[in-house]
């Protein structure tokens, strides 16, 4: 299916992807499901960055960003084909640009309930707009995914499993669904960073749950609520912890959690992936690039297990059973 003909950004808000990126994958995003972006921004919590909300619902919706982020998901498989879930489907905006782009048997989840509806009901109409099935995205949780084991050969999520009851519980659900050589690749942030990316302001690693709260309450005196709610056990430690539990029920390779790639942003000129990223840290970073000196500074990091943010990717193993001569 196809999207509709003239210009699909005209009058939503949203910028279009950028002419290096592929342009067939831009998208229709109709102008109400921008203003329901807005609105669940602010529902929860205020970016304490101060940037308005219009600008981070537009790199919320940015069409550009699914292609930077399918092209660190090609690093370990290839997509055209596949079948693809992803847990978190937010927006629509990654399943929408991936169906078109890659031609992906894709499929996603998002809660219906309390603090979701608005992105499930919005998720759906996007992908109406743009000539796509919309039951292709269900209300589920990832903590009890509705569908067979081993029935997809890559799951995704971005910025979600910080977001869950039960973690653990999440990725094991994951690999459960995976096919004997899939990957799975999630973005998640790293609470050892001094880089907090829901308030988009500097912290301390944080070492225990009480901190985020504590620090977003006194010092920069806002309502902590929303910062209790994440899951702040989760940095590189928890991960290799995860996995190797994991390999109990369902074995897998761990492949990467993302060091390198943060290596290799540090190395060279600093791309912001969003505009609010952009306007509070560009400053602090080509500060830290200038002293970065044969990335000297990007490896101390990385050694503290600091970098930001983890790309936890792992691969499904089959398992080979030996057969008995008689």
């Amino acid at each position: 299916m196809t999207s509709t003909s003239g210009d699909p950004q005209a009058g939503s808000g949203v910028p279009p992807a950028p002419e290096n990126s592929a342009t067939s994958a831009v998208i229709v995003v109709p102008p109400e499901i921008m203003e329901v972006a807005v609105e669940s921004l602010g529902r929860f919590f205020e970016r304490i960055s101060g940037v308005d909300r219009r600008v981070l619902a537009s790199d919320l919706l940015n069409p550009s960003t699914p292609i930077e982020r399918a092209q660190r998901l090609q690093r370990y498989t290839t997509l055209d084909g596949k079948r693809l879930l992803e847990i978190g489907s937010g927006f629509g905006t990654n399943l929408a640009v991936w169906m078109k782009q890659f031609h992906l048997d894709a499929w996603g989840i998002e809660p219906g309930g309390i603090g979701f509806s608005s992105s499930f009901q919005a998720s759906r109409r996007l992908l109406e707009a743009n000539g796509l099935d919309p039951s292709r995205i269900l209300d589920a949780t990832g903590e009890n995914l509705p569908f067979d084991e081993a029935s997809f050969d890559i799951v995704y999520s971005a910025n979600v499993l910080e977001h869950t009851q039960d973690p653990a519980q999440v990725l094991s659900e994951a690999a459960r669904v995976l096919r004997p050589g899939g990957v799975l690749h999630f973005e998640i942030p790293n609470f050892l960073s001094y880089y907090e990316g829901h308030y988009a302001v500097l912290q301390p690693p944080v070492l225990w749950k009480p901190m985020l709260p504590l620090w977003v309450r006194f010092v920069f005196r806002r309502d902590p609520a929303f910062a209790r709610t994440l899951q702040t056990c989760i940095n590189p430690w928890w991960c290799r912890k995860a996995v190797r539990r994991l390999n109990r029920q369902y074995p897998v390779e761990l492949l990467s959690l993302g060091a390198d790639l943060f290596l290799e942003r540090l190395s060279r000129p600093f791309e912001f992936q969003t505009e609010h990223a952009a306007g509070k840290l560009a400053r602090l970073i080509a500060l830290v690039q200038r002293l970065n000196y044969g990335n000297w500074m990007g490896r101390l990091i990385v050694a503290m297990q600091g970098f930001y943010p983890i790309y936890l990717t792992l691969r499904r193993v089959a398992v080979v059973r030996e057969q008995t001569r008689e």
